[in-house]
């Protein structure tokens, strides 16, 4: 798909058939992968796929997501949700070119069972993904819905 008719066609998908494949899961990592983060410190964050149906049973608010990956960073300051935001959107991207349904989620967060996270780090934003009977077209967005300062 191309990128700018991806992205006027993208929405936040809260509804899902099933399971994503593990190649559809590789490929949305290796856009986390491709993401900036602050300072190139890639080592301060961690991914953290969850697809177990008893784990994901205790997080309200993923829409019954088959699959929930969680950026975590440690001690996370301003810096560190930015750069998981533009891990998380970089995913999200990754899995509506493939198709896949997916969602923002930062609401739930704190019900994430800290046991499934690596130690010392905190979950800061996360990706509901799965399949989806979804149709994916572009909508028409008008330039002015965000207010534009142009400085010259």
């Amino acid at each position: 798909m191309e990128t700018l008719k991806m992205i006027h066609s993208r929405k936040a998908i809260r509804k899902y058939s099933g399971q994503l494949t593990d190649e559809q899961l590789h490929q949305i990592i290796l856009a986390a992968n491709a993401a900036p983060v602050s300072l190139g410190s890639y080592d301060d964050y961690r991914l953290t796929v969850i697809q177990d149906q008893q784990i994901l049973s205790q997080i309200n608010g993923i829409y019954n997501a088959p699959t929930l990956i969680v950026v975590s960073a440690q001690n996370p300051t301003k810096s560190e949700y930015v750069s998981a935001g533009a891990i998380v959107h970089n995913m999200e991207l990754a899995a509506e070119d493939q198709g896949l349904g997916a969602n923002y989620n930062m609401g739930s967060i704190s019900l994430i069972p800290t046991s499934v996270l690596p130690d010392g780090f905190t979950a800061v934003f996360a990706l509901t993904v799965g399949q989806t009977s979804e149709e994916f077209s572009p909508k028409n967005i008008s330039d002015d819905r965000i207010k534009t300062n142009i400085v010259k």
